[in-house]
Order: C-alpha cells, then sequence, then structure tokens
C-alpha cells in the first residue's frame, strides 16, 4: 500500500513539474507569434505588398486581414513539443467559422514564417509544410 502512495505522489509530482514547462514553451512559441504578419508567397505565389494580406496574432487569438479588412477571426492552439510546430486555427470568424484548420509553422528567422495548413474542416493534419494544401510565406512588419 505504501508504494501505491509513493507512486501517487511521484506521478502527481511529476505532473505539476511538467504541465509549467509545457505552458512556458507555449508562451514562448506564442511571443514570437505576435504582431503583424504581411503575406509574401501564397502557394508559391507572390502576393504583392497592395493586396493588404495580413495575419494578425494578439495572445492566442489572429485575424485574418485582405484589402484592408477583417475576413476571418479565431483562436490558435498550438504544439512547441513537434518540429515543425503543429497549430491549429480554431476558427470563430469568417466563411469557415465552426471549423478547424490543423497545420504546421516554423519560423526562418525571426522575422520570418513559413505555414503549411491542411483546408478548413479537415481533421488530417499535413506531414511536412511542403505538402501542405496551402502554403504560406509571411514577414514580420509594423503596421
Amino acid at each position: 500500500m505504501k508504494f501505491g502512495i509513493l507512486a501517487l505522489s511521484l506521478m502527481l509530482f511529476t505532473a505539476g513539474q511538467t504541465a509549467p514547462a509545457v505552458q512556458d514553451d507555449v508562451k514562448k512559441e506564442l511571443d514570437k507569434l505576435q504582431g503583424n504578419w504581411a503575406v509574401t508567397t501564397f502557394n508559391g505565389q507572390a502576393v504583392p505588398t497592395e493586396a493588404g494580406a495580413y495575419l494578425v496574432f494578439k495572445g492566442d487569438k489572429y485575424e485574418q486581414w485582405n484589402n484592408g479588412a477583417v475576413d476571418e477571426r479565431g483562436s490558435i492552439k498550438i504544439d512547441p513539443k513537434t518540429k515543425p510546430i503543429s497549430v491549429d486555427l480554431i476558427i470563430t470568424e469568417g466563411n469557415d467559422a465552426g471549423k478547424t484548420q490543423p497545420g504546421l509553422y516554423e519560423f526562418t528567422d525571426a522575422d520570418t514564417l513559413s505555414i503549411g495548413l491542411a483546408m478548413a474542416g479537415t481533421t488530417t493534419r499535413p506531414t511536412a509544410i511542403s505538402q501542405a494544401e496551402i502554403q504560406v510565406v509571411l514577414k514580420k512588419v509594423a503596421k
């Protein structure tokens, strides 16, 4: 019986130690995403700056802007333990409201972000950014 209590105590202690570490990793990754990101390429095609295509991250929320107006909003869920990092866009406003869009992302450098996404509503995450149905490259901008 003492072994059971000791094992349970050890499991609770370990769980308490890993949960904050995972939360810290998520926060660090979310911090890197914060701000305004201009879409520079979409599925390999250059996107002109005047198109006004942006992703804006604030906390765990995002907005997608096109031509000066928001056309999608939602929240993001990330798993920093995966490489590239797994991301789920949980769409709350826009044409795909109520759907989740799974994907992957990685930073090329501090100001360049590559994202590969499945179609909204799909449950299968892409296995690589280069193999995703939607491939977007973004540059951090001041807006």
